[in-house]
């Protein structure tokens, strides 16, 4: 019979599940990104503070959008026109953000934009998922564990 502290940790191994990937944060003078990546695909949302742009006097926020291929998973972009980033908060409610993107070797990229509504699902979210709907391809699906941290640093270097 095994002891009970050699039984825990046999459990406890047999049970575990693999670690949560968890947003990244970067930030510099003017310039903030946060980064999810997984073991095919790496998405990065980020803001430059001279990219504001403004259309009838009202400011446009924008948010690039990259994702970048593992070198096995890059034919996957072939074809890839828009993408779409799913937001859910706890309660179930969900913020979609329609990106055209243009395909650059091993990544597409495209600009998304954002509002401060938008922004509140980024922060306080629970999952997020990005898909090609069109073609029906799934790329990502993760947590939003560090999407606070990412939130102040576009509102501290870029302005929104």
């Amino acid at each position: 019979m095994l002891a009970p502290t050699t039984l825990t940790l046999l459990l406890l191994l047999l049970t575990a599940q693999p670690a949560s990937a968890a947003w990244e944060t970067q930030q510099s003078a003017g310039f903030a990104q946060a980064r999810y990546t997984d073991e095919h695909y790496q998405l990065t949302l980020s803001c430059q503070n001279s990219h504001s742009n403004t259309l009838n006097n009202d400011t446009i926020n924008t948010l690039t959008l990259t994702l970048n291929a593992t070198a096995g998973n890059s034919a996957q972009l072939n074809g890839i026109e828009s993408l779409m980033v799913w937001l859910t908060l706890p309660d179930g409610r969900t913020d979609r953000w329609p990106v055209e993107v243009t395909h650059e070797g091993t990544r597409l990229t495209g600009t998304a934009l954002v509002s401060d509504f938008s922004l509140y699902f980024f922060q306080h979210g629970q999952r997020f998922q990005l898909d090609a709907p069109v073609a029906r391809v799934e790329f990502l699906e993760g947590d939003m564990m560090g999407t606070g941290a990412a939130r102040l640093a576009f509102k501290e270097q870029c302005g929104f």
